[in-house]
């Protein structure tokens, strides 16, 4: 089967400069869409373009790997098809597409080319049923259902719904030749159709058949600029309808790595092309001999998924260094650094829902990697058959070495013995309520607390791979449980880490929750005031900005990111920041791990908490009162819908001079978009990275505020 795209079309009425193949959906240029259509349907052996001397340069560019051929003159798609036929045989059959329907999904390519070859037709064409009239061939049956004519720009008979030629055809090539001779030109242009040529083989007696299509949504050419207005809604509706399907066949990486819901997305096939996409990049990058460390949570199936993927990093011939037990996902960050390996993996979906699970990749340099790294590993892993993927049984890689099984935690809780004032938290006699969610953090942080003779009492210390029916999230409305046991009076502190004990949220002495927007401000006073360490602070776009009024009055500065701790990471490093967090209660150090550590930052709170000897909601008031304004943070987070996926790709690029009737004075849009208010308050909106959500978080003077904030852009958005 050979593909023939027709791209000689101009697009007059499209007002572009550029030839209508090139107009742009959504970036992408429309024959850019229909040409991976065609490869993702996987039914065609060679793709033909018929381009026009305007845009061929441009198309050889886009498209290098099919055979461009030029329509000198516009003579009508069928002189354009007829061009195409001179390069291949009679006995071919092809596949016609119009460079203007990017719309039409790979299935029903698929679809028409098997009705096609299963019903021997010499001629299948795609048609649409409908209810509304289109400016397309329209289909006319006889009573029993037989194609007796197909009428360009013909109007429809009967009562809806109508049947009209779509624009996408098979041909046996023979077939097309010989009817085509038997068109009469246009008199006015001397042009010739496609639908023309069909017209003549259904009146010489060729078996014609169709396929029909259901959704109208693929019947949309793009010929004006309203055409184009509608097919962005359609593709961005579509990216929702399809996540589920998309999830099963494609990885594709988030701000924290590759999450997919377990046996959709998330199966053994995906994990080994994720596996073997690593793989290639470390052999590609020199670092193969340096091995890599393999971590995993307490999710379900994760130590047997950081075995498959341990095998396939084997069949590659890297060493696998293999945690022993579930970890967190900072002691798989400290693990690549203190062994200089080529990199990290840790099968973990963090903070997410019990369903899923995921992978993520650490560089050699002990940073999550960047989004130029992982779109390599991506388009390598939708690329390979993950039945071609190389592995070794894991028995058998254990036996020849390939595949060491350690313990991680030894070498990590000896670096906590240097960098955090154990001595000194001993004196203390701190009692710490530790809530571990059921996660992977509950050995490492437990070993680490009772190292600085804390008395300690554990909520959630079982493996429990459904988090106790929510998700392992640190936040207010999951921590009930701990805040009533703190209530008791009992405890000097309550700890709480996420999934994977990469993030962290506190409980005062009374039962209060801290928020981690309180964690990382809480810390950097500490760090600065009481341990006299210097230099800015790092924050996401989603973080409260209470961190820079307190920054101000020590005179520092905030450097402010999109949201992703690699972007922390990176801008930490830049300006050798002393701490770097997010509102979801990621932190780090300097001269730390440039990973979110809950573990490390668990510990420096109990240091704190001995060293400045006061409660835990002294601190934080001590603090409030130097900064002098507080703001209150209030957070929603709306479940992605198709119209809702439309509705907030236009609304985030708005602009507003009030919001809630307050004066808007500057707009970010560094990640979603966040409009900065004349009293300090903000509102943000943005698409999130791990789930289908639209998050809509707000900060000003007071809860109320903040809530009247988000409900005002929920009433407009939704």
């Amino acid at each position: 089967m050979v593909g023939v795209i027709l791209a000689g079309g101009k697009g007059k009425r499209l007002g572009a400069k550029e030839t209508k193949p090139l107009v742009k959906l959504l970036e992408k240029p429309l024959i850019t869409h229909v040409a991976e259509k065609v490869k993702q349907a996987k039914v065609v052996d060679k793709l033909i373009i018929v381009a026009n001397p305007r845009n061929k340069d441009e198309i050889v560019r886009l498209i290098p790997q099919a055979l461009i051929v030029i329509q000198k003159e516009q003579l009508g798609t069928a002189h354009a098809l007829s061009i195409a036929l001179e390069e291949m045989s009679e006995d071919e059959n092809v596949l016609v597409l119009y460079a203007d329907t990017p719309l039409i999904r790979p299935g029903t390519i698929r679809g028409i080319v098997e009705t096609h070859v299963l019903e021997n037709a010499d001629i299948t064409f795609l048609t649409g049923l409908t209810v509304e009239e289109y400016p397309y061939a329209v289909v006319f049956r006889s009573k029993t259902g037989k194609i007796v004519d197909l009428v360009e720009h013909g109007k429809p008979s009967g009562p809806p719904p109508w049947e009209y030629s779509i624009g996408t055809y098979v041909f046996k090539a023979s077939v097309f030749k010989n009817n085509y001779e038997l068109v009469t030109p246009r008199p006015d242009t001397g042009e010739k159709y496609i639908p023309d040529v069909i017209r003549i083989a259904i009146k010489q007696g060729f078996k014609v058949v169709t396929h029909v299509c259901l959704d109208d949504r693929e019947y949309l050419g793009i010929n004006t600029p309203d055409d184009l207005r509608k097919a962005e809604e359609i593709v961005l509706e579509r990216e929702v309808e399809d996540s589920e399907l998309l999830e099963e066949r494609y990885i594709k990486f988030g701000t924290g790595g590759w999450r997919a819901v377990i046996g959709r997305g998330f199966t053994s096939s995906n994990i080994k092309r994720v596996a073997h996409a690593i793989s290639r990049y470390l052999v590609e990058k020199g670092l193969k001999e340096r091995g890599v460390v393999v971590g995993y949570d307490n999710r379900f199936l994760s130590e047997e998924s950081a075995k498959v993927a341990a095998e396939v990093f084997a069949g590659n011939n890297i060493k696998v260094s293999l945690t022993r037990s579930a970890i967190p996902t900072p002691l798989v960050t400290f693990t690549v650094l203190r062994k200089k390996a080529g990199g990290g993996v840790i099968i973990t979906a963090s903070h997410n829902p019990p369903e899923y699970n995921g992978i993520k990749f650490e560089t050699s340099d002990g940073l999550p990697a960047p989004v130029e790294i992982t779109n390599e590993i991506e388009k390598i892993a939708n690329e390979v058959d993950p039945f071609t993927v190389p592995w070794f049984p894991f028995e058998v890689a254990v036996k020849k070495g390939y595949i060491s099984i350690e313990d991680f935690r030894g070498e990590y809780l000896d670096y906590l013995e240097k960098k955090i004032d154990i001595e000194e938290i001993k004196k203390a006699h701190l009692r710490v309520c530790f809530d571990t969610m059921y996660g992977s953090g509950t050995s490492t942080i437990q070993m680490a607390l009772v190292m600085a003779r804390c008395d300690l009492t554990i909520l959630h210390g079982r493996r429990d791979p459904l988090f106790g029916g929510k998700s392992p999230a640190p936040s207010e409305e999951s921590l009930t449980y701990l805040m009533d046991v703190m209530r008791s009076g009992e405890y000097d502190v309550g700890i709480a880490v996420d999934g994977d004990a990469d993030r962290i949220a506190l409980v005062d002495e009374t039962g209060r929750f801290l928020h981690p927007n309180d964690v990382l401000p809480l810390l950097y006073y500490y760090l600065h005031r009481v341990k006299n360490q210097k230099g800015p602070a790092v924050r996401n776009v989603a973080t409260s900005h209470n961190l820079d009024r307190l920054a101000k009055k020590l005179n520092e500065r905030v450097i402010e990111t999109p949201v992703g701790f690699k972007h922390i990471a990176k801008a930490m490093i830049e300006n050798d920041a002393l701490i770097g967090g997010e509102s979801s209660g990621g932190i780090t150090f300097r001269n730390h791990i440039m990973e979110k550590d809950g573990v490390f930052t668990a510990m420096l709170v109990v240091e704190m908490l001995a060293k400045m000897k006061k409660k835990l909601s002294e601190i934080l008031k001590e603090m409030i009162e130097l900064s002098e304004t507080w703001y209150s943070f209030y957070q929603e987070n709306l479940r992605l819908t198709p119209t809702l996926r439309v509705k907030a790709e236009k609304f985030l690029k708005r602009d507003f001079d009030k919001i809630a009737e307050f004066p808007v004075v500057d707009v970010v849009r560094i990640d979603g978009t966040k409009y900065i208010l004349e009293d300090g308050s903000w509102v943000l909106l943005r698409l999130s990275g791990t789930e289908p959500l639209l998050r809509i978080i707000a900060e000003s003077e007071t809860r109320e505020k903040a809530r009247e904030l988000v409900g005002w852009m929920k009433r407009r958005v939704d």
